[in-house]
């Protein structure tokens, strides 16, 4: 049964099933629905918990043996899987599993992103049919709102709806940058009802200002001013997550703005549709010029490597993705291999 994330936590409520998989590529929303599982899990008594990760050296018939093994110390278990997209003889071990599974035992495949012919195979079918696949994609306007009244409300505060959609179009995209936002308000202001003022003296400082000089540098080319930016910055305790919050929300308009273009619509209708302000779109014509389609969409995929970076989740360092990203949108490729 397919799921998004608010229908994953209303189905928590029952006992679970044989089989989940969280896929998508908003960390965040992925993060919460394994937590949420973790304590519904713990709540159905499945006291043991164990971690695989597919990788060269360990592949997907390994991880099933193992998890298959009798324990000494729990009856139950919750079996957390993370990897790719399962290859043909994984997604044949799934489809073989699913024909029995083990009472006492509950899977998680934590997937990244699945295409559609993913979602049509058989394995993933298998996994629907036994079990829940959740799509953890980035928010609509409308679910981010949602999203954020809920955090607000976890917080004990709440926000007028003019502070509410204000919040939304300053965090649009980064829901990690968001989450720090709510705690920076809770803690300014405690527990009360907050307007457009408050949220505004909170968030736009000159810190702020000065992440969208770093991307009006980069957009214009000038690899070294955008550089001595991102330095000063860093000096200053900038926190790496609201930078890759400003880069990739130019880097994510320049996408859709270029794939319009390919399939033949209109620059100026593509402009229209994504809010580009008349003072901006010269500036991102220049820019269309400079990156290719392939470029974008290699510099999208840096995005969720420099998230992954920043979360811990890798052994990247963050600054040197950030760097990559911001001498990439100047035109600039720092290293043969990167973006």
């Amino acid at each position: 049964m397919k799921y998004d994330y608010w229908g994953l936590l209303k189905h928590l409520r029952h006992p679970l099933r044989s089989i989940y998989v969280l896929h998508g590529d908003e960390t965040l929303i992925q993060q919460e629905a394994l937590i949420a599982l973790r304590q519904s899990a713990t709540r159905q008594g499945f006291s043991e918990r164990e971690r695989h990760d597919i990788d060269r050296g360990y592949d997907w018939a390994t991880a099933f043996a193992d998890s298959n093994a009798l324990s000494l110390f729990a009856d139950k278990k919750l079996i957390e899987i993370y990897g790719n997209k399962p290859d043909a003889a994984g997604g044949k071990i799934l489809e073989a599993y699913l024909k029995n599974p083990p009472e006492d035992n509950v899977v998680v495949l934590i997937l990244p992103k699945l295409d559609s012919a993913a979602q049509k195979s058989k394995w993933f079918s298998a996994c629907d049919d036994n079990g829940i696949t959740v799509s953890c994609a980035p928010l609509t306007p409308v679910q981010l709102k949602d999203w954020l009244n809920a955090r607000c409300a976890q917080a004990n505060i709440s926000l007028d709806p003019e502070a509410l959609a204000w919040l939304c179009e300053q965090t649009e995209g980064n829901l990690l940058a968001a989450n720090q936002e709510v705690t920076k308000l809770s803690l300014l202001y405690g527990e009360q009802s907050l307007e457009l003022r408050h949220v505004q003296k909170a968030i736009a400082d000159h810190a702020r200002f000065d992440l969208f000089d770093l991307t009006e540098a980069a957009l214009a080319g000038d690899a070294t001013k955008a550089a001595k930016i991102l330095f000063s910055l860093k000096a200053e305790g900038q926190a790496e997550s609201l930078i890759l919050w400003a880069l990739s929300k130019e880097i994510r308009t320049l996408l859709v703005l270029s794939e319009g273009q390919q399939q033949g619509t209109p620059l100026a209708q593509l402009f229209q549709q994504q809010g580009v302000w008349s003072k901006q779109q010269a500036v991102l014509q220049k820019v269309l010029k400079r990156l290719s389609l392939k470029r974008l969409i290699k510099l999208n995929h840096e995005l969720l490597a420099a998230d992954k970076a920043i979360k811990g989740q890798s052994l990247d360092n963050a600054w040197d993705i950030l760097l990559r990203l911001s001498l990439a949108l100047a035109g600039v490729t720092l290293f043969e291999t990167s973006v």
